[in-house]
């Protein structure tokens, strides 16, 4: 065996053991072949399923490219233009274009009908949305003028509902139902094996929620969410269709229209450790990663988590998939990534920080124990559960600056900012938190 793919293998296995993830699913594809292809765990742990090559997964926003491509599909027929008002193909009282919904860029914020709809799903839900037909998200949508409070084109808001609008603009201008259009248009010419979630497909991945440390076993997202989250494949078809965007094959559209899919139009607030990030139609794009541009979009329905990544310079695709919330699979996504094009593995920024924080997690005490303290992690922060009073308490540290031996969080107490040290004292690990010095066990 090829030693990267060890090295890879190892890594996956140790992020689903530690996240508790029942399967995991990823595929590679280069030149137009699938160089990898490997599936982990069980695809229903009830009856001890294991996963294979061919266990479908819902893609989540990853579908948001789908819908897309669909759209620029009716453009090149002449049934559209992404310049349209969503208004000439719907009554709805907005002034967007198809082409700002596409980009996220239509000013109006994310509404939370997904959000909520998925909830409900999962546990007994506080606030019920009664979201059965798309025709019910336009009567949830009835008001939505008046929270367009950002001028359109201008300003980054992730809106699923804008999806949903989309998949319905996709009806009305093809004349046949949304899942039928994309099985047609998209699925048979590529050759993919992919469903959709409410088809419940005998190959789709039972869905899992972790709560409170424990996988509980979950029923599949409902409601209109195709247009924005309802697709599953399997990772090898995903991979395959990713490749399709990073050789600008024409099986579907023009390379030109899969060119302005990609093309950066609106960037993304989220700093991250990789250049700049702008949202396309459906794609996501990072400026500078290790020097190259890559083409991403993650999905996570809770109960399925999803990544497409590719690079046209490096003639690869790959897509990672769960059937439950974990570790990131656009972090598993560029470590494949990097053990392909021989980047160092050591300076990825989430091994470093992983690194850095195993370090750190452990028992600490003061001098001769007076305080004692329980550094674990939460997430992307760190949490210090402080055993000085009666009540044990908990303080969220937030990274300022990660280095191996020397390390600064911060917190915020009622009035300031506090600084929270983290450094290497003579072979030892201390925590310096407000007056007192930790040390570890």
């Amino acid at each position: 065996m090829d030693k990267r793919i060890e090295v890879l293998e190892r890594f996956i296995f140790d992020k689903m053991s530690e996240t508790k993830l029942p399967s995991l699913s990823i595929a590679i594809v280069k030149r137009g072949k699938v160089i990898y292809s490997r599936a982990f765990g069980y695809a229903d742990i009830e009856s001890k399923k294991p996963a294979d090559e061919e266990t479908l997964y819902g893609i989540g926003s990853v579908s948001k490219s789908f819908t897309c491509l669909s759209i620029m599909k009716l453009q090149e027929l002449g049934k559209l233009s992404v310049d349209d008002p969503v208004s000439k193909y719907l009554p709805i009282d907005l002034e967007v274009t198809i082409s700002q919904l596409m980009s996220h860029s239509s000013g109006i914020p994310g509404l939370g009908y997904a959000e909520a709809l998925i909830r409900e799903q999962i546990s007994p839900a506080k606030f019920w949305l009664p979201i059965a037909e798309k025709e019910d998200l336009l009567i949830f949508m009835k008001d939505v003028k008046d929270w367009h409070l950002f001028e359109s084109g201008k300003r980054w808001f992730y809106l699923n509902e804008g999806y949903e609008l989309l998949e319905m603009v996709v009806e009305k201008v093809s004349g046949v139902d949304f899942k039928t259009f994309i099985r047609e248009v998209i699925f048979e010419p590529l050759d993919l094996k992919c469903s959709f979630l409410e088809d419940q497909n005998e190959r789709l991945a039972s869905p899992y929620y972790p709560s409170e440390g424990i996988i509980k076993k979950s029923s599949l997202p409902g409601g209109p969410m195709n247009g924005a989250g309802g697709i599953a494949c399997s990772a090898k078809d995903l991979s395959l269709y990713g490749y399709m965007y990073a050789s600008k094959n024409e099986r579907v559209v023009s390379k030109k229209s899969l060119m302005e899919m990609e093309k950066a139009r609106v960037r993304i607030p989220h700093e991250i450790p990789y250049g700049d990030h702008y949202y396309g139609y459906g794609l996501m794009t990072i400026s500078d990663f290790f020097g190259k541009k890559l083409v991403e979009h993650g999905g996570s329905v809770l109960v399925y988590t999803a990544e497409m990544l590719y690079s046209t310079e490096d003639d690869v695709s790959i897509a990672v998939l769960a059937n439950s919330s974990g570790y990131s699979m656009k972090n598993i996504a560029l470590y494949a990534l990097a053990t392909l094009v021989d980047i160092d593995l050591e300076e990825l920024p989430f091994v470093k920080r992983d690194k850095i924080y195993s370090k750190f997690e452990g028992e600490y005490k003061t001098y001769k124990s007076t305080i004692k303290a329980k550094v674990s992690r939460q997430g992307d922060f760190l949490k210090i559960i402080m055993f000085e009073d009666l009540e044990p308490y908990e303080v969220i540290l937030v990274p300022e600056k990660l280095e191996e031996n020397s390390s600064v969080f911060y917190t915020l107490t009622s009035d300031s900012k506090l600084p929270v040290y983290f450094e290497t004292h003579n072979g030892k690990t201390i925590m310096i938190y407000e007056r007192y010095v930790f040390e570890k066990s």
